[in-house]
């Protein structure tokens, strides 16, 4: 979803922009005045008021001209409110604003929050698979046997249950050994996308002599 998704969807209601800053703005750096003259500056653009007064807009909050235009310098400065030059029909130029940028930075809040999320659980299932092939080989892994699984998760994008699973298969086997675990996962991707197998790193690349 781009920018211009999000804007239509704040123009037709179906995103509230009020509740898309006060669920955001902390994470922006803003405080609750700023939060707040942003939604007041949303509701002058939904009603074709492209031109910011500190008047104009003091009027509409609880704090002072003077106050106000600190505030909207200060949010310019930040760039979540963007001043540009326009034509208007009848030829002459005008100022107007826009807040494109602040839902771009909303947008990347949110992709980075999701991405960091992602990485954490990463590292958990890493942890509780490193432990539990320990728990089976009934040995510690070792600084590459580790590096494997975060390939796994990390490169490969296994589940955990997929990795679980092979590692179950090798111990019916009596194959304790990584090397056997990453062959069990490799030839499942081979029956469902041969290309995917292909283009896989080969164990062979992380430069350890494996033994059965």
């Amino acid at each position: 979803m781009d920018i211009l998704d999000i804007k239509r969807y704040i123009n037709n209601k179906t995103i509230n922009f009020t509740e898309l800053i006060l669920n955001n703005y902390n994470r922006l750096g803003i405080d609750e005045t700023d939060a707040v003259m942003l939604i007041k500056l949303q509701f002058l653009l939904n009603n074709n008021i492209t031109f910011i007064s500190s008047k104009q807009l003091s009027e509409m909050l609880s704090i002072s001209t003077q106050t106000t235009s600190k505030r909207l310098k200060s949010l310019i400065e930040k760039g979540f409110i963007q001043m540009e030059i326009v034509e208007k029909q009848n030829g002459k130029q005008t100022e107007s604003f826009n807040l494109d940028f602040l839902i771009e930075s909303i947008l990347k809040s949110g992709y980075e929050r999701r991405s960091g999320n992602k990485e954490t659980n990463n590292k958990t299932l890493e942890s509780k698979l490193s432990k539990l092939f320990e728990e089976e080989f009934k040995k510690p892994l070792s600084v590459l046997d580790i590096q494997l699984i975060t390939k796994w998760l990390n490169e490969d994008k296994y589940t955990y249950e997929e990795i679980k699973d092979a590692l179950f298969d090798a111990v019916r086997a009596r194959k304790l050994t990584i090397k056997y675990v990453d062959g069990i996962l490799l030839r499942k991707d081979e029956k469902v996308d041969k290309k995917k197998y292909r283009n896989k790193t080969k164990i062979s690349d992380l430069k350890k002599i494996w033994e059965e």
